[in-house]
């Protein structure tokens, strides 16, 4: 079969769960015989948006598209043609049988209607509520709290002060960049980037951005609701073009069942991983008595790290230390935050972790932590610790509910609640011989090669129904 698999990011600078997910997932696929492309998009401010190229990542050709967020309207972040014209020319050059869609933030609600109007059959993959959650699909609220799901009035108050594009002087610095590298063949952007980072200039731009650009925000009043009646109708079209829509989670498929997509085309399918970096996987002997407990993911307000930080203050500081792995990138101000509540704790940032480094990460890590206050599907890295037999203190809510059993291979709590989590914590301070037993009790993850086993079994039904051969 040849598969195209469109997602909003990928790696190499990209590798949050779905990225990696997708990874894994056309990895294990190419493994089994079949031809797999990546199309996905990406900031380069000395190009032109919607321009193309191609990447190659560990043998995955990958058609990338050019999005800087220089959008002037805010539907282009849902149904744009350009985006489209970017995609139909990947379609045009790999001519898949199956598009299977990982995400589509930064791309088009239209890719679908596009793949299906090429012959290929598309299976989606819910790897959040992006569907009927613009703000980045997570279903929070700006104040934090969780939303209870899509209503139009209150998706408009939500939206208010969203920022769906750069603002004005960032448009101006990114079009003199592409006109000087398409002149010149220079490519500023590097310095650019090295300014930000030593004088903030980013930050200044941005708040400048907010009180003088028309374009940064969302809006309000009839054409924002015009807008999401309009995605409305882009997604109910979606939904008729997707064949079948795959959900690692019951916390996914419930509640889009209820907003919409009919359960004859859902079909739950817990996430694979890649088990190699685990395997013979070594644990560092430690000789202190203490317990390391760690965290692996983006830092970003909506895990929760902050919350972390607090529970970990109320600890005995000789009792535990904390690991954290991961990049503040698009995070700047939080991750300094973070370092500011770490201060006086026993706290080490590694920095981003490479896949390569993912199970020395977890041969360091006594117990993993995962503060998360969105309601997450099935996050990966809770099935990565499984696999490093590393157990798991988690928020009790989503898909990290699914995947820990409360007190038998790992604990729950309620999110944001750093009394709970600090409880959890220091019981696991004053009693380690807990996490031997929690280890044992654990689920084993799934993996990769048996999810794409099935997602190829799910392809070729989807190509006999519709009278296709499956493309080999």
């Amino acid at each position: 079969m040849k598969i195209l698999m469109p997602v909003h990011f990928f790696l190499p600078d990209h590798s949050a769960g779905t990225e990696v997910y997708t990874y894994n997932l056309a990895r294990a696929l190419q493994k089994r015989g079949h031809e797999v492309e990546v199309f996905c998009s990406e900031k380069v401010i000395s190009k032109r948006s919607y321009s193309s190229f191609e990447r190659d990542v560990d043998g995955l050709k990958c058609h990338v598209m050019v999005n800087n967020l220089d959008h002037e309207e805010f539907s282009e972040t849902f149904a744009n043609p350009r985006a489209e014209g970017a995609f139909q020319r990947a379609l045009d050059s790999f001519k898949p049988d199956i598009v299977h869609v990982q995400h589509l933030m930064l791309l088009s609600l239209g890719l679908p209607r596009l793949a299906r109007a090429s012959g290929a059959r598309v299976v989606m993959t819910l790897n959040d509520f992006w569907l009927f959650c613009v703000r980045f699909g997570q279903l929070l609220l700006p104040n934090g709290h969780l939303c209870d799901g899509p209503n139009l009035t209150d998706c408009e108050t939500c939206l208010q002060d969203f920022r769906f594009s750069q603002g004005t002087p960032e448009k101006a610095v990114i079009r003199a960049l592409q006109v000087t590298r398409e002149l010149s063949g220079v490519d500023l952007a590097p310095l650019v980037y090295w300014a930000q980072d030593r004088s903030k200039w980013l930050k200044k731009r941005k708040q400048a951005t907010t009180k003088t650009s028309k374009t940064s925000s969302a809006g309000n009043g009839e054409v924002l609701r015009d807008e999401l009646q309009h995605r409305i109708r882009k997604v109910n079209l979606l939904i008729e073009q997707v064949d079948l829509f795959m959900s690692p989670s019951s916390t996914v498929a419930d509640r889009v069942a209820d907003w919409g997509i009919p359960r004859a085309k859902l079909k739950i399918s817990r996430y694979g991983i890649d088990t190699t970096p685990f395997e013979n996987l070594e644990r560092e002997e430690r000789t202190d008595g203490r317990i390391t407990f760690g965290y692996v993911g983006t830092l970003a307000p909506h895990k929760g790290v902050h919350i972390l930080m607090e529970a970990l203050r109320r600890l005995p500081v000789d009792g535990c230390r904390l690991l954290v792995f991961g990049s503040d990138a698009h995070y700047g101000d939080y991750g300094a935050m973070l370092r500011e509540l770490a201060e006086g704790l026993d706290v080490k940032f590694c920095g981003s972790l490479d896949r390569e480094r993912i199970g020395e990460a977890f041969a360091a890590i006594d117990c993993l932590v995962m503060p998360s206050l969105w309601l997450e599907n099935s996050p990966v890295v809770i099935q990565e610790a499984f696999a490093a037999g590393v157990p798991v203190i988690a928020s009790g809510q989503g898909g990290m509910a699914e995947l820990i059993d409360d007190a038998r291979s790992g604990r729950l709590f309620p999110a944001g609640d750093v009394e709970a989590l600090s409880e959890h914590m220091l019981n696991v301070i004053k009693n380690p011989t807990t996490l031997r037993t929690w280890s044992v009790s654990m689920d084993p993850p799934r993996s990769i090669e048996d999810d794409a086993a099935e997602m190829e079994t799910t392809y070729g039904e989807l190509l006999q129904l519709h009278g296709r051969s499956d493309g080999r």
